[in-house]
């Protein structure tokens, strides 16, 4: 099975023995809307514009591959048929 985006934020932000609060503050990303990455709830992040930034800074900062994860957020929004 495969990870969710969230999943794969948590994991590597775990692997670096980082806690929320100090990619927050490292990021300049409000904890919560980073507990909401990781939770993939989307719906509590301020706009989807946003949360395409806010995955994107995330993202570089723990160092995981950005396109890829840009892709799978694209794919899990494209409306279905």
């Amino acid at each position: 099975m495969t990870q969710t985006i969230g999943q794969k934020l948590k994991q590597a932000r775990e692997h670096q023995h980082l806690t929320i609060d100090k990619a927050s503050e490292a990021t300049r990303i409000r904890a919560p809307y980073l507990q909401a990455l990781e939770t993939d709830d989307l719906s509590a992040l301020p706009s989807p514009v946003q949360a395409r930034g806010f995955l994107r800074n995330y993202a570089e900062y723990l160092g995981l591959d950005l396109e890829q994860l840009i892709d799978e957020l694209r794919a899990e929004q494209k409306p279905m048929d």
